[in-house]
């Protein structure tokens, strides 16, 4: 259907009659939301139209979407608000456009209450925040059935959408506000459309923009005034819109705010650069007004560019031939420069380095680090080094990409290359053989910015799955087909680019994920900025906002740095191969080489060779790679100073002009100068190179092979007359890519004589498990392996699989970890349960005093419970709770600063931070009516400080209406009483409760004197099946270990999963859905502390409380 047809199938869904807006000189438009706002301002010919209809109005658009976004959970850097209320403050709005409900709507038909409950709220803060403002709500556009095979239901995703719709629809009309449907125009669309409207179903491309583009001016504008819009015209304005749209998002979200106005904030930096950003804008603006207002104005596609506020002056640096002389090389080493600026001015600042398939070296460039000055021309590049004669030495540079903001790393795939283009992940090719990038296509956006160099560096695994990272300060939302997946601090993510979902690896305290590299059996390692290299396969899943503590399974620890890289080359000496490269870059900066084995459950590090170090500051070596030809090469960034943290974003010292690579050989072994043709090879060929001795030839022969058509059928002829198992396990790595399982290949492989190909067939496991026959089963198996790596893998499977079927959590019950420390850290840090330990943020423009929570009943070690007032003299580490009375159910926020603290809102978790680098937390939560539950635990940590005030307030930012909170001794003591009565404890009743969605209990603690005779009532809410069993003090983990046991025994249902133990002294039965059980119980005549827990396989880990007997 071509688009002029299209566009009238639009005018059938529109009110034709209506007369649209009115806007009035000078009007400022602000718009809200998540992706679908933003993408929509950039493609620029949304508001080209409605400048075209007003040209002579001088009208202002101004974004403040995010991504990821959800009207009741919007994650925003630590201190945002400062920076938000200026841009309020700047920008007040006449007309407000709010975009929601896509991603809210993938909660279901369980969230629909909450979201309502979410947007009437939100209009609330809207009205307040802009009074006077015409206020329009935009419905989501329907998902797009692209017939993908892994992609949800898109006829299931539109019914749920549609009911987000309706619900927005009626709230408008009982709001009074503007309700604009893109919903049905846009489902409609879809079907009458010969090619794709999305990219992935839910985002849309240029075509779906045009669409939706004038679709919403038409109802914005009416039909009169939307007539007289030249769309010609339009289309050239739309590229001034683009360009203006930039410079509001990069305002709105700028790079480094962790430095303007961050936890490490600089108001001089700020002052003096974010003007810059407004002065581009309005520049922007000033173009587009000419535009309408005047036909023959053009469109210069010229960047804006402001008066330098900087210069940094070419530095007296030492020559590349007198750093060669000043290093210090190991024996049997040598080093030479394979480039430099001198040669190559375009190499400046190198940071993350590859090589592709034909053996050129890809340099990505950050000149501008830490971040492009406003008003500047970014400068940092995309580059390829190309060694033409095979001497050692660069003789050709292209200038693959240029213009890029802040990029931090690239990884090949396909015919091209993903770049961390920050905030995105962006896919570039050549398409016409210029080496250059003409064909860029964005694949993800909402990484955070908020520190420029915690981003990491992006890898490609074995699999074909892209990782990439969020350093600390961060605070990313990443919208996918499957849902918005969130990361606060260092997080690792896995993209898996066949399956469109993105998940979160693993979540560390340990600061600033670097560079990811595999060894030949798919073990994942990770280097941190405080010069850790992390095992990460020891590292298993945890739920949001769960963290592995400090310097967990660590392997390497030189030096602060970045670089990492599994060794294999023909060249370096055999002792080494499959052992790890890493390099220090602060203070004595070196590379290293190491030994790196695994004999228990942990790969340690052996034998360090210091390879390469020189004296001086100016070497700064922050990537290494292995080359085809043997040699390691190392990135070197090459300036004086290396920290943004400690010196000013543009002090002088920055040396943007100098950067060079090193070739590091061993003399006493050759050189490889012929190695394999991989791009124009023959599938037979590629095959046959899944067992090259070399790393980066098998890693090349992989991507071709997972875009080789027929792929499947060659792999099951070669694997058919394969024997060796390492080829195996390439080639079932391969199929997984296509979709495809091997069971058979699988259980081979399980049963290696080599414990890596043991873990890695178990590794496997966590990604075919929905394809595999009985994978309960195949991990049972391999949790009696007699090798402590295996069991690691076992760990780490299960701790990811239990997300989508608490049964495999029982698992983890039956791996021997008796004896042996590192598997018992592992088994702890597996056993977190699945339910986030964060609830959803919202930013609030202020914290009103009178909302502070001031009286608590406070409990330290070793001292009775007693009163406490903020104010008062007290310790740093206890738990203090106290209650609030609410004349109805409703939102609120809980807010508290304070970086190492555990808050519970009626037993449920809502923060848990062990975080040194974040303390600021603002959790939107839901009060019942009635009384309410406040418990804080401050937990000892780096730097911790003394007890830090609790915050309720509504999400406007002014205190919860109808409130009540005790104000004195006598006061909280009630009503402590009366929410003990009002939840069943009493003399002859205890009720306890299963937290719906959460595998916790509420009360997690109850009193009783010893002796005492009571009925519990054991209730369950929740949609899973529980029981409540009591034990002895001590005897947690030996009956929850014997329940983990029963899941194997036929008659497990009928005992309810109760150990025979005389360490049980009560229990109830299983408890179904929404049930509810009832039982005498008598409490035991020794005072102490007794343990209940529910012994459903899986769950005690997590669930579990513990009654104190007086």
């Amino acid at each position: 259907m071509s688009k002029t047809i299209a566009l009238i199938f639009f005018g059938a869904f529109l009110q034709m009659a209506h007369a649209g807006l009115e806007l009035k000189q000078g009007d400022r438009i602000l718009l809200y939301g998540n992706s679908f706002i933003g993408r929509l301002q950039e493609h620029g010919l949304f508001e080209a139209n409605l400048q075209l209809a007003h040209p002579g109005k001088q009208l202002e658009f101004r974004s403040l979407a995010w991504t990821g976004d959800e009207v009741g959970y919007r994650l925003r850097p630590e201190r945002y608000v400062n920076h938000l209320k200026k841009l309020l403050d700047r920008w007040p709005a006449q007309v407000v456009l709010l975009g929601f409900g896509l991603n809210e709507s993938f909660a279901g038909p369980a969230g629909l209450s909450a979201f309502r409950s979410d947007v009437e709220g939100y209009l609330r803060e809207m009205r307040r925040r802009h009074p006077g403002a015409t206020i329009v709500l935009l419905s989501p556009i329907a998902t797009e059935d692209l017939g993908h095979p892994h992609y949800p239901d898109a006829g299931r995703r539109n019914e749920e959408i549609r009911s987000y719709v309706e619900a927005m629809r009626e709230l408008a009309q009982l709001q009074e506000v503007h309700f604009v449907d893109l919903f049905g125009p846009s489902l409609d669309a879809y079907a009458e459309q010969e090619q794709p409207l999305t990219s992935n179903g839910i985002h849309l491309n240029d075509s779906g923009h045009e669409l939706i583009a004038r679709h919403l001016a038409r109802e914005l504008l009416g039909s009169g005034a939307y007539a007289g819009v030249d769309h010609g015209r339009a289309e050239l304005v739309a590229k001034a819109v683009r360009r203006k749209a930039g410079h509001v998002a990069t305002v709105v979200r700028p790079v480094n705010t962790v430095l303007y106005f961050g936890v490490r904030g600089r108001a001089h930096e700020y002052n003096a650069e974010i003007p810059r950003y407004h002065e581009l804008i309005a520049r922007s603006d000033a173009r587009i007004h000419a535009m309408v207002q005047d036909g023959s104005v053009g469109f210069d596609p010229r960047p804006l560019t402001l008066p330098p506020l900087v210069t940094n002056a070419r530095a007296e640096l030492p020559s590349p031939e007198e750093m060669l002389r000043s290093f210090r090389v190991a024996e049997g080493y040598e080093v030479n420069l394979f480039a430099s600026e001198q040669q190559f001015p375009e190499l400046r600042n190198p940071e993350q380095i590859a090589f592709d398939a034909r053996g050129r070296l890809w340099v990505v460039t950050m000149p501008s680090f830490p971040g492009t000055i406003p008003g500047d021309v970014p400068q940092d590049k995309v580059i390829i080094l190309e060694d033409t004669d095979r001497d050692g030495r660069a003789d050709k540079s292209t200038v693959f990409a240029d213009h890029l903001t802040v990029p931090d790393g690239l990884a090949f795939h396909e015919d091209g290359v993903i770049v961390s283009h920050q905030p995105r992940l962006v896919f570039m090719k050549d398409s016409n053989g210029d080496g250059k990038a003409d064909v860029k296509e964005e694949i993800l956006r909402g990484i955070d910015v908020t520190d420029a160099h915690h981003g990491g560096m992006i890898a490609m695994g074995p699999m074909g799955h892209v990782m990439f990272c969020d350093g600390v300060f961060h605070r990313s939302q990443l919208e996918t087909p499957h849902g918005v997946t969130r990361g606060v601090d260092a997080t690792t993510y896995r993209l898996d680019l066949r399956r469109g979902t993105v998940e979160r690896e693993y979540q560390t305290l340990t600061p600033n994920p670097w560079k990811i590299t595999w060894d030949r059996w798919g073990n994942l390692f990770q280097m941190y900025g405080d010069g850790f290299v992390q095992d990460s396969h020891a590292v298993p899943w945890t739920p949001f906002g769960v963290y592995h503590p400090f310097r967990r399974a660590i392997t390497v620890a030189y030096g602060k740095g970045s670089a990492a890289c599994v060794i294999s080359s023909p060249n370096f000496p055999e002792e080494y191969q499959q052992g790890m490269a890493s390099a220090v870059l602060l203070r004595k900066c070196f590379v290293s080489l190491s030994r790196h084995e695994a004999e228990g459950a942990y790969y340690k590090a052996s034998k360090r060779l210091d390879v390469l170090s020189s004296p001086s500051q100016l070497f700064r070596p922050v990537d290494i790679a292995f080359g085809f030809d043997g040699a390691m090469y190392v990135s070197d960034f090459c300036t004086r100073i290396i920290g943004h943290a400690q010196n000013s974003m543009r002090d002088p010292r920055w040396d943007p002009h100098t950067g060079r690579i090193l070739r590091v050989t061993y003399k006493k072994k050759p050189v490889v100068r012929d190695w394999p043709r991989i791009e124009e090879a023959t599938t037979a060929e590629l095959l046959a190179l899944l067992k090259h001795p070399q790393d980066l030839i098998r890693d090349h022969a992989r991507r071709e092979l997972r875009q080789t058509a027929g792929v499947v059928n060659a792999l099951d002829g070669w694997l058919r007359k394969e024997k060796k198992d390492e080829a195996i396990l390439e080639g079932l790595w391969i199929l997984h890519d296509q979709g495809e399982v091997r069971q058979n290949l699988l259980e081979k492989l399980m049963g290696s004589p080599d414990h890596r190909i043991r873990a890695a067939a178990t590794h496997l496991v966590r990604f075919q498990a929905a394809q595999l026959k009985s994978p309960l089963s195949l991990l049972r198996k391999m949790a009696r392996d007699p090798h402590p790596r295996v069991r690691t893998e076992v760990m780490h499977v299960v701790s990811h699989l239990q997300q989508g079927d608490q049964a495999y959590a029982a698992l983890l019950g039956q791996i021997d970890v008796s004896g042996d420390k590192s598997l018992q850290t592992i088994l702890g840090d597996s056993s977190y349960g699945v339910s986030s330990g964060m609830g959803p943020e919202i930013p609030v423009l202020q914290k009103p005093e009178d909302s502070k929570l001031s009286h608590w009943l406070l409990k330290e070690e070793g001292k009775a419970e007693r009163f406490f007032s903020f104010g008062s003299k007290a310790g740093s580490f206890g738990t203090m709770h106290t209650y609030v009375r609410s004349p109805a159910k409703r939102k609120a926020v809980l807010s508290i600063r304070h970086s190492y603290v555990k808050v519970f809102l009626n037993g449920i978790p809502v923060i848990s931070s062990a975080n040194w680098w974040s303390s600021d937390w603002n959790v939107q939560v839901e009060l019942q009516e009635g009384i309410n539950r406040v418990e804080a635990r401050y937990v000892k940590g780096r730097g911790a400080r003394g007890y830090a005030p609790v915050y309720l307030y509504d999400p406007l930012g002014t205190r919860v209406e109808g409130l009540v909170t005790p104000g004195a001794e006598g006061e909280i003591l009630e009503m402590a009483a009366e929410h003990d009565r009002d939840h069943g404890v009493n003399d002859s009743v205890i009720t306890i409760s299963a937290v719906p969605n959460q595998l916790a209990f509420f009360p997690r603690e109850f009193r009783l004197p010893a002796g005492r005779n009571v009925r519990i009532s054991f209730r369950n809410p929740d949609l899973q099946i529980h029981n409540l069993v009591i034990v002895r003090p001590g005897a947690e983990e030996e009956v929850g270990l014997l329940a983990d046991r029963m899941a194997q025994d036929p008659d497990a249902f009928e005992k309810a999963f109760v150990p025979d133990s005389e360490n049980v002294l009560w229990a109830s039965p299983l408890v179904n859905g929404k049930g509810q059980v009832d039982k005498e119980f008598t409490a035991p005549d020794q005072p102490g502390r007794y343990p209940f827990l529910c012994t459903f396989p899986g769950h005690w880990r997590v669930m579990k409380g513990v009654l104190v007997v007086e």
